[in-house]
């Protein structure tokens, strides 16, 4: 039992705990409400001054957009007409009167030229046409697709010994 009355020697005793030492109370420097208003209303100032200055670039920006977009439509007019003005310089009027103007040129002179076989001699002096104005259908000469249309024709509308002619070399 000895060791239970120890325990009540340290029972009557409490010990006491130490306080934290007491905090010194800071003075806070408070930031006035004026001021704190003239911030807020400086902000606002600077945030509306680039927006009106954004707004201004944007106008700036939208009206040289304008202007050239113009440009655009002038240089596609002019692009138009100079195609245009090519398309007729190529022409062949245009090239024609260019070569008739500029460089003197003139229409060649048409000479109708018709050759014939020669006629033999003895029909020559007989004084009948020559042979190959009259072929009969039995002739097996090639004359070509020409030479015996002619003769067709001939046959069948007599003007005159019209054939078309074929040459020789």
């Amino acid at each position: 039992m000895t060791a239970a009355r120890k325990l009540d020697y340290y029972s009557n005793h409490v010990e006491e705990t130490p306080l934290p030492p007491k905090r010194r109370s800071v003075k806070r420097n408070r930031v006035p409400v004026t001021l704190k208003i003239c911030l807020l209303a400086a902000c606002c100032v600077v945030v509306g001054l680039l927006y009106i200055q954004q707004q201004v670039t944007s106008y700036y920006l939208n009206m040289e957009l304008v202007q050239l977009q113009e440009q655009v439509n002038i240089m596609q007019q002019r692009n138009d007409q100079a195609m245009l003005n090519l398309e007729s310089q190529r022409s062949l009027k245009q090239i024609e009167q260019m070569a008739r103007t500029e460089l003197g040129m003139v229409d060649p002179t048409y000479v109708t030229t018709l050759v014939l076989d020669q006629p033999t001699t003895m029909a020559a002096e007989a004084g009948e046409p020559p042979s190959h104005w009259a072929r009969d259908a039995g002739h097996t000469e090639s004359l070509g697709f020409l030479a015996t249309l002619t003769a067709w024709m001939n046959r069948v509308l007599p003007l005159g010994g019209v054939e078309a002619g074929t040459l020789q070399r």
